[in-house]
């Protein structure tokens, strides 16, 4: 297998993201292509025993900041990482693409580079989600703010596509994200999105939920827009920050409860693993007409690790030729598809 890392992308390039790589590429086999400034990935690999292992560096100085404008920037440094990265999975060098830089223009240079699959409205960026039974599969987070009700619906059938290899579920729970879990809730965009799954509906619908159910696993997949889904998957990262910094705060301000931290060190750890998601530290971008991952722009050694992992698993799973199968699928069985989105 052979993937493609921005090695240029996220706050901590190129020094975490070369790391990451080394780790991934010595664990599996992978042949890793670095993208980005060769001087100072050069630099970085230095610091390594890489001997045996596959790490081209491919150069490509127009590295695109994680403040600027992203689609402007994309355009105007037509050799940034994201572009000269994703033309190597297009012209058949290598597999698929991750990236921690900014999602913005990790889309607009996706757009740019492979276009979208025939009859797909808006790619969807989703991300594995934690709740208490495991994890959900969560989109869109952040690569469309403002959406109709037709990408909504189009979104569930592909993130259940998604879900399958990734949750290992056959027939995954589909639901809407809303302000209650009664028919009928949510604002315009959701309950217009709800009528048109009533007339579409192919998969395993269950209506909507709302976040306490979203957090009880009561769906696989949860669809929302990318504003909203944005929004969700940041306060949950604060929520769950500011839990454990206050616990820690409060264990460690008396004698007694720091011996009881003490005691309970290996389920605070345990906690701490599951909030994480490392496991799952890339989301998917999915609806191109390539394999497509981004990371956290803060992502760290490990993280990267991981995000190169999900990239692997999700080749592995074939999800984009599902997903492409499923549309084509959609496309001919159901004529509003065909309407609105050619």
């Amino acid at each position: 297998m052979k993937l493609v890392l921005d090695a240029m992308g996220g706050d901590f390039a190129p020094e975490e993201t070369v790391a990451g790589a080394v780790d991934y590429a010595r664990d599996f086999q992978h042949t890793v292509f670095l993208v980005g400034d060769e001087t100072a990935i050069r630099q970085e690999l230095e610091k390594y025993d890489t001997s045996g292992l596959d790490l081209p560096i491919v150069h490509a100085p127009d590295a695109v900041g994680m403040d600027e404008q992203p689609a402007m920037a994309v355009r105007r440094k037509k050799n940034n990482p994201m572009v000269v990265g994703m033309k190597l999975v297009r012209e058949g060098h290598a597999d698929g693409f991750c990236s921690v830089g900014n999602t913005g223009a990790v889309l607009t240079a996706g757009h740019m580079v492979f276009r979208r699959m025939r009859g797909v409205h808006r790619a969807v960026l989703t991300v594995p989600f934690p709740n208490t039974k495991g994890f959900h599969v969560c989109g869109d987070v952040g690569a469309n703010t403002d959406c109709k009700p037709e990408w909504l619906v189009q979104w569930a059938h592909m993130l259940a596509v998604y879900a399958k290899p990734l949750l290992g579920i056959e027939d995954p729970r589909v639901a809407f994200l809303a302000n209650g879990e009664e028919s009928g809730k949510g604002n315009q965009l959701i309950k217009t999105a709800q009528v048109l799954m009533a007339q579409r509906n192919h998969l395993n619908y269950i209506g909507v939920v709302e976040p306490k159910e979203m957090m009880a696993g009561q769906a696989d997949v949860v669809v929302t827009d990318g504003f909203t889904g944005n929004i969700v998957v940041k306060q949950s990262e604060a929520v769950a920050n500011f839990i454990l910094q206050t616990l820690k705060e409060e264990l460690m301000a008396r004698p007694r409860s720091k011996v009881g931290a003490a005691l309970a060190r290996p389920a605070f750890h345990a906690a701490i693993e599951r909030l994480s998601n490392k496991e799952h530290a890339a989301g998917l971008l999915l609806g191109l007409n390539g394999l497509v991952t981004v990371a956290h722009g803060r992502s760290k050694r490990e993280s990267i690790y991981y995000a190169l992992k999900t990239t692997g698993q999700m080749i592995e799973a074939d999800v984009l030729e599902k997903t492409r199968h499923k549309i084509e699928t959609l496309l001919h069985v159901q004529s509003p598809y065909r309407e609105k989105a050619l």
